[in-house]
């Protein structure tokens, strides 16, 4: 066969095997990129033969148009179905023997897309391919000496299946007799293989080998270039070496083994009868009802949990507290652990009792039972209460946490309860750790309400190092660690118990169990290996998974793990793999990959929407539901506490009574339930319809608080524009393009007169800040009485502007060590004070600045009268001087 065509078939196997992740760790826009690249080669190798046909043409625009909108799903499987679908495309278009080699790619492709889909979504599935993987790696460790524990990712079980769909299909292709190809084939593939394994298993020592970066490397600095960039690769991006080796084979039997001739397809246009014989045969139909069905039984969950009168029961008792943060508390130390998690799930719309023993009148009328981090020895009869509360058909949460155990030697209490209740579930002594921080884009989650359609781009999942878990039959897993490994504990290394840090032989390599769940009795019991998701600082971040976990856990119903659906699903994969492989041309292949892969997205975003458990402030008064945009790819660092992070704008939130979340999607639900919106220095537009969003917020009692400079403006204007501001001036204005706008820089500004002392804020970078309409009120001044903080009321809300991006950043507000900015609190001080204006509260005075030490008293950039109260703020006073407030 022709080298070009063989250049085609195996770019096909590649852009599969990059598109379902198997190629080692990478990030999810350069795997998007690779792919596409991928699929360049057969597409520029097996260019469409048009013969002048305009309907082929067309038929090869669809089919390609069709392939790249599925490669930028973030579902990988459907990924892989773009791959077959374009490849398949390409042999319709060619002319034999091109098109025999292009259909046996097609074919497999689609074979291993199946494969990817009922991994993850048939748990049974995951975990016997994950036996499969542990038992390839136990032989490799066998033959070096050398401890090998991996999974399905590092074992190549993804290449073996995809490997061995093209060499069957080959196969079928071939001339009889076929005995000793059979043999041939399956002694180079599994040789191949086991090469990878055994290159795998002296990772650890190749690691050791390699010579140490001089000195730690940081951004901007760091360089992916010699030693230090080949250690990143080790042993994270090794499974190339798995593609190199089935790629090898591949083209080897394309290159020296002819294929029988397929009868040419009806060309698409051709005549009237075609497009009946490309899409209306029986078996073409059936596959294509299988493929529909797959998705619809192994993934739908169109139950939408409700909490309202639902009853949580928190366990007081653990390695935690119940602090929250306060004012006058500042950095990292005064976010507390558990504080806010009631307030949050009465957000939610359901009762949380934190109770001290787990009493039977504290159970008695619960719906779900949460366990975090437990750490004391259990009482007699708290396990037996357990036991029948999950097994009376109640839900059972248990968070355990890395390297621990009981005091006497014992198990860890946690593991002790899920003993008790007879699950096959057990949190192992060890540290599950992540190759990306925060396991960014490093996650596998299986079909489950509480996963379905969220992202892993940002840890929305909430976990960092925790333990991994082990699990077993009819516990079924539905949140892995692809991209970790789990490092052991050690019972010398102090309190921690952890260990060294680093990968070392025989460590579980990938596919690290981070959350499973068990059926027991007419209850449930899910368990963790991480407390961190249920923090009061993550929950900021991951609360559109933790809140669809509270909603399962109280009003959960059945799932797409129950067993018959497993049966049924697995069955239905069998019979599509059936009739794909089966001799046919290239139209079957079309059909079932865009049938499963249209199937699968529906049925993922049906279910993302059903398990939507919005928070609600408005059950509060005055609305306690606040929101920090992070869906306008906002200047601010999304890490927490780096110097242009919010972490500090989201504790003083909290702070002032707001139950704190970031916004990921802007939707009309999550705003018409909050009562505040922050978003700060945004760098991506805002749509006609989020400003529409915006404004209906904001007019129906909302208040919106946008941060942003003039040189980051672009983006905000039309949404500024709206309520009649601009930073700078308006664009229109006569001296807008003959004047330079000036910033005011660094400074500091009076907001308040008590009588016997000033109150400044601080600004990081200021700008002016305009309004036209006159009814806009004055919160600050620059230099030259210009307003740098505007606020006007619209309908029954307020919108407040203020022109610096970086007013809102830790750098300007809060630092992670909790030291003061030159000696004094002035931001968290305005924000408290301007926040209960703001909410028609009591107005909070700050109290008298501290005195600085040697330093003169900070002086501001201006000379100018204080700017007018904000509206309401005398009769706050005078609620204040009532209510005994202190000043």
């Amino acid at each position: 066969m022709r080298a070009v065509t063989v250049v085609a078939a195996v770019g096909g196997l590649v852009a599969a095997w990059i598109a379902a992740g198997s190629t080692g760790l990478l990030g999810y826009g350069l795997r998007h990129a690779l792919t596409w690249l991928a699929l360049g080669v057969p597409v520029v190798a097996a260019w469409p033969q048009w013969r002048g046909s305009f309907w082929r043409f067309l038929f090869w625009l669809a089919g390609t148009a069709a392939a790249l909108a599925m490669t930028t799903s973030p579902l990988a499987p459907i990924n892989v179905l773009a791959v077959a679908l374009l490849v398949a495309v390409l042999a319709v278009l060619r002319s034999e023997p091109d098109r025999s080699a292009l259909l046996v790619t097609a074919v497999a492709v689609s074979v291993f897309a199946v494969f990817r889909v009922v991994c993850t979504s048939i748990p049974a599935v995951w975990l016997a391919t994950d036996t499969l993987g542990g038992w390839l790696g136990r032989l490799a460790g066998a033959v070096t000496g050398e401890p090998l524990s991996v999974g399905a990712t590092f074992a190549g079980i993804d290449y073996l299946v995809l490997t061995a769909a093209f060499c069957t299909g080959w196969l079928l292709r071939t001339l009889p007799p076929r005995r000793t190809r059979i043999i041939a084939v399956t002694v180079a593939v599994l040789t191949g293989h086991l090469a990878y394994l055994l290159v795998l298993a002296f990772a650890a020592r190749l690691l050791d080998a390699l010579p140490m970066s001089p000195t730690e490397q940081t951004w901007p600095n760091r360089t992916y270039f010699g030693w230090a960039g080949i250690r990143t690769l080790i042993p994270w991006n090794f499974p190339i070496l798995a593609a190199g080796v089935h790629v090898c084979v591949a083209a080897f039997l394309l290159r020296w083994s002819p294929l029988r001739a397929e009868p040419a397809p009806a060309e698409p246009g051709a005549d009237a009868a075609a497009p009946r014989r490309w899409f209306l045969s029986p078996i073409t139909l059936i596959a294509v009802l299988a493929a529909i069905l797959i998705p619809v039984v192994t993934t739908l969950s169109p139950r939408k949990p409700d909490l309202a009168g639902k009853k949580f029961v928190v366990y007081e008792k653990g390695f935690l507290n119940w602090l929250k943060p306060e004012h006058g508390e500042y950095g990292h130390y005064s976010v507390g652990m558990y504080g806010m998690l009631p307030i949050y799930i009465e957000s939610l719309g359901a009762r949380c009792v934190v109770s001290p023993d787990l009493s039977e009148d504290d159970l008695r009328d619960a719906d779900a039972l949460i366990l975090l981090f437990p750490d004391d020895p259990w009482q007699p009869g708290q396990l037996e209460r357990i036991r029948r509360f999950v097994e009376g058909g109640k839900t059972l949460a248990v968070f355990g946490e890395h390297t621990t155990r009981a005091k006497d030697g014992g198990p860890s209490r946690f593991n002790e309860v899920l003993e008790a209740t007879g699950t096959d579930m057990w949190v192992a002594f060890d540290s599950a750790t992540f190759a990306v921080g925060g396991w960014l884009e490093s996650y596998e989650t299986l079909a489950h309400p509480t996963t379905l359609g969220i992202p892993d781009d940002r840890n929305e999942f909430g976990l960092v190092i925790g333990a991994s878990m082990e699990v077993g039959p009819p516990a079924w897993p539905f949140i892995i660690g692809r991209w970790g490994w789990a490092d052991p504990g050690d019972p010398g290394a102090g309190s921690s118990l952890m260990g060294n840090g680093r990968y070392d032989a025989g460590e579980r390599l990938g596919d690290l169990v981070l959350a499973a769940e068990q059926s027991v009795g007419k209850g449930r019991v899910l368990g963790f290996g991480d407390t961190s998701g249920m923090t009061n600082v993550l929950t900021m971040g991951c609360h559109v998974f933790t809140s669809r976990l509270l909603g399962y856990l109280a009003d959960g119903g059945s799932g797409p793990q129950a067993m018959w659906r497993q049966a049924v699903g697995f069955l239905l994969a069998l019979a599509l793999v059936w009739f794909v492989g089966r001799p046919s041309g290239a139209e079957r292949t079309i059909a079932v990959s865009l049938a499963l892969a249209v199937s699968l997205a529906v049925c993922t975003r049906i279910s993302y929407r059903a398990a939507e458990v919005l928070p609600d402030g408005r059950r509060q008064t005055p609305n306690n539901l606040a929101y920090i945009d992070a869906s306008h790819v906002e200047a601010s660092s999304s890490e927490g506490w780096r110097n242009d992070g919010t972490m500090g704008l989201g504790l003083t939130l909290m702070r002032n009574g707001f139950v704190t979340l970031r916004l990921r999607e802007m939707t009309a639900e999550s705003l018409q339930r909050a009562g505040l919106l922050v978003s700060v220095a945004p760098l991506r537009a805002f749509s006609a319809a989020e400003r529409r969003m915006i404004h209906e917020f904001v007019s129906g009692g909302g208040i919106f608080i946008i941060t942003v400079g003039y040189d980051e403006r672009g983006p905000s204007e039309a949404l500024l524009k709206d309520f009649g501001f601009a930073i700078g001036r308006p664009e229109d204005q006569p001296t807008a393009a003959v004047e330079e706008v000036k910033p005011f820089g660094h400074f500091k500004s009076r907001y308040y007169d008590t009588g016997e002392y000033l109150l400044f804020v601080r600004f990081h970078a200021a700008w002016p800040v305009t309004c036209e309409h006159k009814d806009a009120q004055v919160i600050a001044y620059g230099a030259g009485n210009v307003p740098v903080i505007l606020m006007r009321s619209v309908g029954e809300g307020k919108i407040v502007v203020i022109g610096d991006s970086g007013f809102a950043m830790n750098k300007n507000l809060e630092h992670e060590d909790g030291s003061p900015f030159e000696g004094q609190r002035e931001n968290a001080d305005f924000w408290r004070w301007f926040l209960t204006s703001l909410r028609h509260q009591p107005l909070w005075i700050p109290p008298k600045p501290p005195v600085p030490g040697e330093k003169p008293a900070p002086k501001p950039a201006h000379d100018h009268p204080p700017p007018a109260e904000p509206e309401g703020a005398a009769k706050n006073q005078a609620d204040r001087a009532e209510s005994g407030v202190a000043s």
